[in-house]
């Protein structure tokens, strides 16, 4: 019995999941230059677009108009989460496909980050830049984040990272996402330059953030310090589970970039470990986790796969590593992969995936966003690994 539910113990075929998660990869490289024919759109933005269709003249907002006509940039964050799972996957996809398909992504773009010098958002294509790096030691592919870091250590910003315009909180990590966006950035790159100072600046942020979002009672971030008042219907605590996912998959993604005897190490393994604790408590009976963690499923009654999908990597990569006991949580991740396979559709589309926003909201069966293939792909490779796939 796992967080008041009992949970399917019958084992995970690694085959199967090998299975499934290339034939979601192929779909979303297949559909990658059509993405936004897949786009799910909220709730508002389905109001704006049946108010054009009765009327014409109706003009769209320009968030809006962009959102549903045009595809992501190859270089935002929403890119960027999937090629962090594709990353992953072309480790155990036996398949040059994959890596190909990453390089020819880098190549396209110079192997350049994204266009706002700080944001973090425009960081996240530096985690495979790196780990390709690291396979083909081509300078190419690392010097452009190198000496974009470089600039950022010159330049530093320090104000604060509180909710707003007036603050630094968009150029520093004010928010949670940003802890999956840039610090694996930072540490990678510390780990292949061998250079101390990438690696005190990302702990430097990192626990600016962490002092600011982290909920010591909850052992959840905050989205962004905007959520302090806010509460579900049932009085509880706002905590988004993307949001969260964020901040856990890319724990699961920079502690192994840590150096083993680094003094800070101990303090990322204590927040992983708080965090799995958590939500091994909090799944729901159908396996997933809701939309707004505390909020449960009469808050949030129809299931999202973008948050479940971080939580699986997450903790299926704990449980690999020897960093979570294998008994206590295979019944967790089990009931959670099983809960994602079912979302897949025959030719490959993920659906329930969230869209865009910054916190809980709406999902559809039949609508997908690269992000949340990307965090499914992470989850995946772990489960296959886990499941004792070679």
């Amino acid at each position: 019995m796992v967080g008041g539910v009992f949970a399917d113990e019958s084992p995970i075929d690694p085959a199967s999941v090998k299975e499934i998660t290339k034939r979601v990869a192929d779909w979303q490289i297949k559909t990658f230059p059509e993405q936004v024919k897949f786009r799910a759109i909220s709730s508002a933005m389905q109001e704006q677009l049946k108010k054009k269709k009765e009327n014409p003249k109706y003009k769209l907002s320009g968030h809006v108009a962009r959102f549903t006509s045009t595809n992501w940039h190859d270089l935002d964050w929403h890119n960027a989460a999937l090629y962090a799972g594709m990353n992953q996957w072309r480790k155990i996809a036996d398949d040059e496909k994959y890596a190909d398909w990453l390089k020819m992504i880098g190549e396209r773009n110079g192997w350049k980050l994204h266009k706002r010098p700080y944001h973090a958002d425009d960081h996240a294509v530096g985690q495979f830049y790196l780990s390709l790096y690291q396979d083909t030691q081509d300078k190419s592919m690392m010097m452009p984040t190198k000496e974009h870091f470089d600039w950022i250590l010159e330049n530093p910003k320090t104000g604060s990272l509180l909710w707003g315009k007036n603050t630094d909180s968009h150029v520093r990590w004010g928010w949670c996402d940003a802890l999956f966006m840039a610090p694996p950035v930072w540490a990678r790159l510390a780990k292949i330059t061998g250079e101390q100072k990438y690696l005190d600046f990302m702990h430097q942020e990192y626990k600016a953030t962490y002092d600011l979002l982290w909920d010591k009672k909850e052992h959840l971030f905050w989205r962004d310090s905007s959520f302090f008042k806010k509460r579900e219907k049932n009085g509880e605590k706002v905590f988004w589970a993307r949001g969260n996912g964020w901040v856990f998959g890319g724990l699961a993604l920079m502690i192994p970039d840590l150096p083993k005897d680094w003094k800070h190490r101990d303090f990322y393994l204590k927040t992983y470990k708080e965090m799995a604790e958590k939500l091994k408590g909090i799944q729901r009976e159908d396996g997933t986790w809701s939309m707004g963690l505390l909020g449960g499923e009469e808050g949030y009654p129809v299931k999202e796969t973008s948050g479940t999908s971080f939580y699986v990597f997450g903790l299926a990569w704990g449980v690999n590593q020897g960093y979570l006991d294998k008994e206590e949580y295979m019944p967790v991740i089990t009931k959670g992969w099983k809960a994602l396979t079912k979302c897949v559709q025959p030719d490959g589309l993920l659906g329930y995936v969230q869209p865009v926003g910054a916190a809980p909201g709406d999902s559809f069966p039949d609508k997908s966003e690269v992000y949340g293939v990307g965090a499914f792909l992470a989850a995946g490779s772990e489960v296959y690994r886990l499941a004792g796939g070679k």
